[in-house]
């Protein structure tokens, strides 16, 4: 759970269209019949983009992450774009995996702009600015911390001889802020803002 009814664990992210998440789902299905110990999976409909992970905020804080959204929203060009799944993989390496995920593709141009507005615009509103780079993927699971070396490694060589998922896209046209409530199950998402990407002239 959360720490306390005075915070939120949130972040802001970029949604997935049904058909994205259902074939990742299937991709996790048939990874989980290769890999059954060893590994935390996400559940598919809380697969999200990530531009910006904030933590643990006040609540009294929400209405100023929103703004900023607005706010990058507004200043970000062109009013939308597009982005497609895109080949598996692992943080920080196929030898010792800790993050598995699925890639995307399309107009990373555009997504690395808003991604970059997103952040600066949160700081502006005194959130602390991103030190790491933006990589951007869509988590599918992390494999547990008590795994042997030589599980990892497997685990790692699995990821690298499955089958991609089937490419499926989506246009980007909001982003959300999505609270994360952490339950003995897992954490359960839900979106509690967004922000339409309009671009600097108003329009749609």
């Amino acid at each position: 759970m959360n720490r306390n009814d005075d915070t939120v664990r949130v972040f802001v992210a970029i949604d997935l269209p049904e058909a994205a998440k259902e074939t990742l789902r299937q991709a996790v299905a048939d990874l989980q019949d290769n890999l059954q110990q060893g590994i935390h999976w996400v559940r598919p409909e809380g697969i999200h983009l990530t531009l910006k992970f904030l933590g643990d905020v006040s609540t009294a804080r929400v209405g100023d992450i929103q703004a900023a959204m607005d706010k990058a929203a507004r200043e970000f060009e062109p009013a939308n774009f597009r982005l497609a799944l895109s080949g598996l993989g692992v943080f920080p390496n196929p030898r010792e995996p800790r993050v598995l995920w699925a890639g995307v593709s399309g107009d990373m141009e555009a997504l690395e702009h808003l991604q970059g507005l997103t952040d600066g615009c949160l700081e502006d509103a005194g959130f602390a600015r991103e030190r790491r780079p933006f990589r951007p993927h869509l988590t599918l699971g992390r494999v547990r911390d008590q795994v042997a070396p030589e599980q990892r490694r497997r685990i790692g060589q699995a990821i690298q001889q499955a089958t991609p998922p089937q490419r499926v896209e989506w246009q980007v046209g909001e982003v959300h802020l999505i609270r994360s409530t952490l339950t003995p199950g897992g954490a359960i998402y839900d979106s509690i803002g967004s922000a339409s990407l309009k671009g600097k002239g108003g329009a749609a």
